[in-house]
């Protein structure tokens, strides 16, 4: 029996998260754009991000396919 749970906080939860997502076969562009900016952006919460977040996302998003041009998804319009 655990006597005292371990503290977590947002990295760790992030870390737990990220890690789900690529064993599930998450693309890794939004692997990484959670990593980067420590949030999920989905169609359910969209209304609740400021613009200034969903722009750090689809920088994030967009920064993976330039480091990866040679993905198959890399030239998504």
């Amino acid at each position: 029996m655990i006597e005292e749970e371990p503290p977590t906080g947002p990295a760790d939860v992030s870390h737990t998260l990220t890690d789900a997502m690529e064993r599930a076969g998450v693309h890794p562009a939004y692997v990484h754009a959670v990593r980067t900016c420590g949030f999920v952006y989905t169609e359910e919460n969209a209304a609740t991000l400021t613009d200034e977040q969903v722009e750090r996302w689809n920088a994030a998003v967009d920064g993976w396919f330039v480091e990866h041009p040679d993905d198959p998804e890399a030239n998504r319009s």
